[in-house]
């Protein structure tokens, strides 16, 4: 089977597509007098939402959002020059504010999900539920290895790993998110995020080494987002559907359990060092970036915090490509799961 799969490395790639002002503007108008506040409320009219979309940007834009999802090779999209709401708020260094905050950002982001889509989802115990994750450097956690730190490099991940990758069976948990986007509403252009392609990362690394990434052999801890702590005991890579690679890597959360296992995350991370496979990405106002979280490791390096209400802030947002691979936490909010 690692033979097969070893043969089967998909080349994966990345597109970066640029949204005409006049498309922008467009767009603006369109959702000019929404008043929603909570994300459920949003998702009722995801479907006017994405027509919207579709009907202000330009052919090329909406044919690499709708073919984002099929296409095996594709693993990162990014969208730029989006618009986003003109009378932003302070940085919300508490981690939140409601999607009625930033209504353009919150319609254009669920509205991009419709066209492409994908289900719009979020955990019952990370971010409280909330559909909109608001990443931002956090007063009280700078120093914290997190989304919300700022001071120290979040090391390369894959979000909510411990949960069943998309090639697992579902008990009584969902499934990990199989996309994850993010929104830029407020950027510093200091600060570089950057993403390294799995099946890239794989290709540098001895059959022996993934075949013991493939074992589960090592401890995965939920991450700091969640209300809870859980570890369970994992393989770090899973062979999928036609020989497809699923990872769950996660820096701040990962540990081996036995000595074979050390030796082989040693190797993994020597390559995560590699800059020959790392994609720089610098985000601008109304620049998205979606990925296919299972397909591809993102970090960020570390900044300093200026704390003056105008810090870096991009809005999160989980996917998957249906419903199916979340277990409802509530029968009223099926996009909400049990984690």
């Amino acid at each position: 089977m690692l033979k097969e799969m070893v043969k089967t490395l998909k080349k994966q790639s990345v597109q970066e597509v640029h949204v005409p002002y006049e498309a922008a503007n467009k767009l603006k108008n369109a959702l000019s007098n929404l008043r929603f506040r909570e994300g459920n409320e949003w998702l009722n009219v995801r479907e006017w939402l994405g027509s919207v979309v579709k009907h202000s940007l330009n052919d090329e834009v909406i044919n690499s959002i709708q073919g984002f999802k099929s296409d095996d090779d594709q693993c990162a999209l990014i969208i730029r020059g989006l618009p986003v709401d003109g009378n932003l708020c302070a940085t919300p260094y508490n981690g939140y504010v409601p999607p009625s905050k930033v209504p353009l950002a919150s319609a254009i982001h669920i509205g991009i999900y419709q066209l492409s889509q994908i289900e719009p989802v979020s955990y019952q115990n990370e971010n409280k539920g909330f559909l909109f994750r608001y990443v931002v450097p956090a007063l009280n956690a700078l120093n914290e290895k997190s989304s919300h730190g700022s001071t120290f490099t979040f090391g390369h991940h894959v979000d909510n790993p411990d949960l069943p990758l998309a090639c697992e069976p579902l008990t009584k948990r969902s499934g990990c998110p199989e996309f994850l986007s993010l929104m830029a509403l407020r950027s510093d252009l200091k600060v570089r995020s950057n993403f390294i392609l799995l099946d890239n990362l794989i290709a540098q690394l001895s059959r022996g080494v993934v075949n013991e990434l493939c074992q589960p052999n090592f401890r995965i801890n939920r991450p700091d987002s969640f209300g809870q702590s859980r570890s369970s005991r994992l393989p770090i890579l899973v062979i999928g559907e036609d020989g497809v690679m699923l990872c769950r890597y996660d820096k701040e959360n990962t540990t081996p359990l036995t000595e074979s296992a050390a030796a082989a995350l040693v190797m993994l991370e020597a390559q995560l060092q590699n800059e020959s496979l790392k994609q720089h990405v610098v985000y601008q106002p109304g620049d998205v970036l979606i990925i296919k979280n299972q397909r591809l490791l993102h970090s960020r390096e570390g900044f300093k915090s200026r704390s003056d209400g105008a810090d870096r802030w991009l809005a999160r947002m989980f996917g998957m490509s249906t419903l199916e691979r979340i277990v409802p936490a509530f029968p009223e909010f099926q996009h909400i799961g049990k984690d």
